[in-house]
């Protein structure tokens, strides 16, 4: 049997990790930690973008199908969208006014991802999220 001082540590570890586990989210091929951003030393959010998933810039051309209310050209371009406090901040130029060093999670979404969040979108979606 344990001494008691090490049961009483054992339980408060436990007690704390998925807590610490949810704190720091793991960079993927579709989220920018605070981590990634700061051994990037970039200045603003589309610096980070741009060196660390360059993919999620990239502007797509899609087919418009007849009679989709489209007009013109059987070609769209996407426009991708920034995204703070479920709002539209508008295209990826946004992202050059938002310093790195208050970024905590940049997460890109699909076209079809923003859409269901946020209503009817012409394009995929960067979401910004902010250290508290």
């Amino acid at each position: 049997m344990l001494p008691r001082p090490l049961v009483s540590l054992w339980v408060a570890v436990l007690a704390i990790s998925p807590l610490a586990a949810q704190e720091r989210p793991k960079s993927s091929s579709t989220l920018i930690t605070a981590e990634d951003i700061e051994r990037a030393h970039v200045n603003n959010a589309f610096e980070a973008v741009q060196l660390l998933r360059p993919r999620w810039l990239r502007v797509r051309e899609v087919l418009t199908l007849p009679g989709s209310g489209e007009t013109g050209n059987d070609m769209q371009m996407q426009q991708i969208h920034v995204y703070i406090d479920e709002r539209d901040k508008g295209d990826v130029e946004f992202l050059r006014t938002i310093p790195s060093e208050a970024i905590f999670t940049l997460r890109y979404m699909s076209t079809n991802e923003a859409g269901a969040r946020f209503g009817p979108s012409s394009g995929p979606g960067i979401v910004v999220t902010f250290k508290h």
